[in-house]
């Protein structure tokens, strides 16, 4: 026997939920009208126009077609840069995942419930991300000369805090019915910590921390600019001297990288998740 759903009464409950449903509700309305106008404003701002990229698609033209064919006799170079370009982002994710756990515990309301602690935790990491890694690689770089060291420092710190604000937002998030049950037992903070909160949230840890090695080799890259070591020492020192064939080569040893870790990491996630 079938039931025909198309007249079935609906109840009173029932159409007050569709119609609800239906009707936006004036937060969302409201919402929705000021992202508008800052998509317009910044429109505005940035002076954004497509007639301006149309005319000047010949000269981006101008400006690969100077670059080809790449050459190949810096390839050996590039290659041990970018290798430098690597330790720097590896030993930067490695020291600052240490020190981004015991700072996201700190920020975690959920692990620690008092409201200073927090606080303190949560705006010393805000603080911390609104600097750059370049301005961090800049004081860096005043301190113990040019070089990777300043540029790893830089590192560890963006991802020290980086990572920080994303444990910590992990943590809260997590189902604390375990937590809980091993306090009711009697198991402190720190063993609750170590063998309920730290193995449930080890895969999610994992797959941001590999996100995050692949961010900070691009970052990285551009570390050189200001004398941190890496390959973007050379690709500066090359575009200074207009050595687009070169330029192209480091580019391209920086894009097989890239995607390879990218490969390599996204594999990795999917294994862990």
């Amino acid at each position: 026997m079938s039931i025909d759903t198309d007249r079935v009464p609906l109840s009173p409950a029932s159409t007050s939920d569709l119609a609800a449903l239906r009707r936006p509700s004036w937060p969302t309305v409201a919402g929705l009208l000021a992202a508008a106008v800052v998509v317009l404003w910044s429109a505005e701002t940035t002076e954004f126009s497509l007639d301006a990229l149309v005319d000047g698609l010949p000269h981006i033209a101008d400006f690969v077609g100077r670059m080809f064919p790449p050459d190949l006799s810096i390839l050996p170079t590039a290659v041990r840069l970018m290798g430098e370009t690597f330790a720097i982002a590896a030993i930067g994710t490695a020291v600052g995942g240490a020190l981004a756990l015991p700072w996201a515990l700190c920020g975690a309301r959920s692990v620690f419930g008092q409201a200073w602690l927090h606080h303190a935790a949560r705006t010393s990491i805000n603080i911390t991300r609104a600097i750059p890694e370049l301005i961090w690689a800049l004081l860096f770089v005043s301190a113990v000369g040019l070089g990777p060291l300043a540029g790893a420092l830089a590192i560890i710190i963006g991802s020290a805090a980086g990572m920080a604000r994303l444990f910590a937002d992990i943590f809260e998030t997590m189902d604390m019915h375990a937590w809980e049950a091993a306090a009711a037992a009697g198991a402190t903070r720190p063993q609750c910590i170590s063998w309920v909160l730290l193995p449930q949230s080890a895969p999610t840890i994992a797959s941001y921390t590999l996100l995050m090695l692949d961010g900070n080799v691009r970052a990285a890259s551009l570390l050189g600019i200001v004398g941190a070591g890496g390959i973007g020492m050379e690709l500066t020192q090359q575009l200074r001297l207009f050595e687009y064939g070169n330029v192209l080569t480091i580019v391209l040893v920086v894009l097989v990288v890239v995607v390879a870790l990218d490969r390599t990491a996204s594999h990795f996630r999917r294994k862990l998740m």
